[in-house]
């Protein structure tokens, strides 16, 4: 063979290994790759053939995949599915259930007659008017706690005072709770056991802030006073006066009008003050009603105190010309105790139906 076609053939071989070096090369930056990519979509886990006996991809196994391993991917798919098909039978139940209880409600409606006769029968079995007035009250839910509030504050100024039973919170009275429901329901209250309690005056002013409150977040103003507060004697109106002055924490300002005090003093004092709440008797505040020194035209809750046989028909007579000034249905409670049905039927004009007859006792 000549030499020049030695030196021919040796650089041709020399340029084949250098091609099959590149190609090598190539392919396994291409299988590293991919290899990583692989790792990468195990998120972190390691196979089983990574400890010990760990081996490089070949061309004949690039992704180390020989016929006795075991594909843990596919383990791991069977897995997550199996983990799915609680959730799409939980599913199928709530369904059931829905439509169980859309099957209940339909029950129940079928059945809302024998609930009216129910209480048709408990109406003829109660032939008491105090029964018959308690069950026709309005079930409306219980006090806020803005008025429950307004009973703790109260107790807190007081708790000094004897009238108040010491250790018994003012909102389980369950006075206080009947008139909360009598008033929630529309019903005037007509309280026969004598005077108002320092109980039952505070659930009545906390009652009444409570029901202002609201008013004004409906965007209602008041130019009168809210509440009116008949009293029989200046004493009376000096006690009312102390269970409401704890309110003024809510913005509530109470006047006391009585003769104790000069009729000029109250009513110049009138015209710098708008009070919300109104104590007085009604012999000045009659007086000063002719002197258009206050204007009660617009009070929404009458109190009236002290109604019994002593009180006498004059008192009866001053209660009957201050309700004629007042030109809306305020609601009405009345506190006193009578001995002839001639008194009972006195008072019960000045009461408008429906009336819930409440006691103490």
């Amino acid at each position: 063979m000549p030499k020049g076609e030695d030196a021919i053939i040796r650089k041709k071989n020399k340029s084949n290994r250098k091609k099959m070096r590149s190609d090598s090369s190539t392919v396994s930056n291409r299988i590293a790759a991919i290899i990583a990519q692989k790792k990468r979509r195990q998120s972190g886990k390691r196979r089983m053939c990574q400890g010990m006996c760990f081996s490089l991809p070949t061309l004949e196994d690039p992704f180390n995949d020989k016929p006795n391993k075991v594909d843990y991917n596919k383990k791991e798919k069977k897995t997550k599915t199996k983990k799915v098909w609680p959730s799409k039978e939980l599913n199928t139940l709530t369904e059931n259930g829905n439509n169980g209880l859309q099957n209940k409600r339909k029950a129940n409606g079928d059945h809302q007659s024998n609930g009216k006769n129910q209480e048709q029968k408990w109406a003829q079995v109660n032939k008491e008017s105090t029964q018959s007035d308690k069950e026709n009250t309005k079930d409306v839910g219980c006090p806020s706690k803005f008025l429950i509030s307004c009973l703790k504050t109260i107790q807190e100024t007081m708790h000094n005072k004897e009238e108040f039973e010491r250790g018994k919170p003012l909102f389980f009275d369950p006075w206080g709770f009947e008139y909360w429901r009598c008033y929630s329901g529309g019903k005037n209250v007509l309280e026969t056991n004598g005077h108002a309690t320092m109980e039952q005056i505070a659930w009545i002013g906390s009652t009444a802030v409570d029901t202002i409150t609201k008013k004004e977040k409906e965007g209602v103003s008041f130019t009168s006073p809210y509440l009116l507060f008949i009293v029989p004697s200046q004493e009376k109106a000096t006690q009312v006066r102390a269970v409401c002055k704890p309110l003024k924490v809510f913005g509530i300002h109470t006047v006391s009008l009585h003769s104790g005090a000069s009729i000029d003093h109250q009513a110049n004092g009138l015209k710098t003050c708008e009070p919300e709440f109104l104590i007085c008797t009604p012999d000045r505040l009659v007086e000063l009603v002719s002197m258009n020194a206050v204007d009660i035209s617009g009070v929404c809750s009458l109190v009236i105190d002290g109604l019994d046989s002593s009180s006498g028909d004059a008192y009866l007579d001053s209660i009957k010309s201050i309700q004629q000034h007042i030109y809306v249905d305020p609601h009405t409670v009345v506190f006193g105790s009578w001995l002839t049905d001639a008194h009972l039927a006195a008072v019960s004009s000045l009461l408008p139906n429906p009336t819930c007859r409440l006691s103490i006792d």
